[in-house]
Order: C-alpha cells, then structure tokens, then sequence
C-alpha cells in the first residue's frame, strides 16, 4: 500500500486584499524602437494641444460682475462720507464704471 501524501493549501494572511492594487503590465516596446541617447535624439516632441482662440476679451460672470460694482459702489460712498447720498446713484454709476473697465478690457479695479 501506498501512503499517500497529504495536501496542502497556501494559508491565508487574514487580511483583505480588496485595498491592494496590482501592479500595471509592463508597456510592450514599439516596434523599431531604440534605446540609448540615439533614440531619444531621434524622437520627436509631442505636438502641443490645440489652444482655443482667444479673442482678447475676458469674459466675466455675472456674480463676479455684481461683485465689482458693489465694491465700486461702496467707494463711491465712501468717497462723499457716507452722507447725503443715494445708494441707488451709486450703484448705478458704479455699475456703469465697471462695465465700461469691462468693455475697454481693463481690469475692474477700484
């Protein structure tokens, strides 16, 4: 009679291996790749991503817009001492002082 051998199974660490990552497959070469600094000097750059036409106009949202005007308006307040004024004036002349920096292509500041 043959005795036979017993088998054994690999045992298990206990931990979980759903965090573990595995590692990414080797690139495979291209073919008539070389290596070395003659294919390196031989390669040629990358071609650069389109850039999208910019017009030279900054566009601005409309709560950043809000934004600007109410700061300038603020000045302007401030600029007469905060008395005997209209906070509508102010607004609105604010308002069309930071479009006109807008349209003119300026920054918006104060």
């Amino acid at each position: 009679m043959v005795a036979e051998t017993p088998k054994t199974t690999p045992k298990k660490s206990g931990r979980s291996t759903s965090g573990k990552t595995t590692a990414a497959p080797a690139p495979t070469p291209v073919a008539g790749a070389r290596k070395g600094a003659a294919a390196s000097k031989a390669e040629t750059p990358p071609a650069a991503a389109p850039q999208p036409r910019r017009s030279g106009r900054k566009t601005v949202d409309a709560g950043d817009r809000e934004q600007m005007i109410a700061v300038r308006a603020y000045y302007l307040a401030e600029e007469r001492g905060f008395a005997d004024g209209d906070c509508v004036a102010d607004w609105l002349a604010a308002e069309e002082w930071v479009d006109g920096q807008l349209r003119a292509g300026k920054p918006a500041a104060s």
